[in-house]
């Protein structure tokens, strides 16, 4: 018996593609973490297992629809992943004579428009296929990772991935992410950041994104989402400055507005 975990956040507008290609399935599970739109109207349309959570651990998310799954093998999506029908029918092999305890799925990466293969989206592996036996659980608010017993081997054929589907959705993700990222490093207790950190992390990551991971090379979608990654990762040490002042800024404003106020707006 396979039964999939669908974890999605407000993606009304492309969840029913998403559940099209797993309805296959024996189960499907849905967990709902904070969404308010009409994501959980169209899940219904395919399972009764809907569940709800709070809060933004991606671990936590996965882990509940796990405990959920009554599957022996459980597999893992997100709404803007599809199972292709190569993929699917080698999955439905590996239930019958599947000698590893996980499974390695690679994506193929579509990325405003266009399908690309270039530095992380080369060799784009992730363990979502697993024996639910052999599961430790999954770890890591936002970069999560499954933890299990045994051996992992790796598909033939991939998911299709459809990300980065305009520059709306990149920015609304990225600001997402970025105050996640931005607090672990806060709890981890970053160093201060300072003007020569900022220039360095932006050197560094430009160097990295454009040229080691070969994005200027790869024609103006790769030099496109090469910057917009920079962009992301230097808003996530903007966000750590921000929570490293002494005060919070809205408090800084609202002092500056009583004194305005208290000295006839004379600065």
């Amino acid at each position: 018996m396979l039964s999939v975990v669908l974890n999605a956040k407000n993606e009304q507008n492309i969840v029913k593609a998403c559940l099209e290609s797993v309805r296959w399935v024996d189960e499907i599970v849905v967990v709902l973490n904070d969404s308010t739109d009409e994501t959980e109207k169209v899940a219904k349309e395919y399972t009764k297992d809907i569940f709800k959570i709070e809060g933004q651990d991606f671990a936590k998310v996965k882990n509940l629809g796990l405990e959920k799954a009554t599957g022996d093998w459980v597999l893992f999506i997100d709404a803007d992943e599809r199972v292709l029908a190569p993929l699917r029918e080698e999955i439905e092999e590996i239930m019958k004579s599947g000698d590893k305890s996980a499974y390695a799925l690679s994506r193929k990466n579509i990325i405003f428009g266009q399908e690309v293969s270039y530095g992380p989206y080369e060799h784009d592996w992730i363990i979502r296929l697993v024996k639910k036996s052999q599961v430790k659980g999954w770890v890591g608010s936002v970069h999560e990772h499954i933890e299990f017993n045994g051996q992992l081997g790796y598909t033939k054929n991939s998911l299709l991935h459809l990300t980065h589907r305009d520059i709306d959705h990149f920015i609304l993700k990225s600001l997402e992410w970025s105050k996640i990222d931005a607090k672990l490093r806060l709890d981890a207790g970053h160093p201060p950041m300072t003007r020569w950190r900022f220039f360095r992390i932006f050197i560094s990551e430009l160097y990295a994104q454009g040229i080691k991971r070969r994005g200027f090379f790869a024609g103006t979608v790769g030099t496109i989402d090469s910057i917009l990654q920079v962009f992301f990762f230097y808003m996530t040490y903007v966000r750590l400055w921000q929570l490293q002042q002494p005060e919070p800024l809205d408090k800084r404003y609202k002092e500056i507005d009583e004194e305005l106020i208290k000295n006839d707006f004379r600065y």
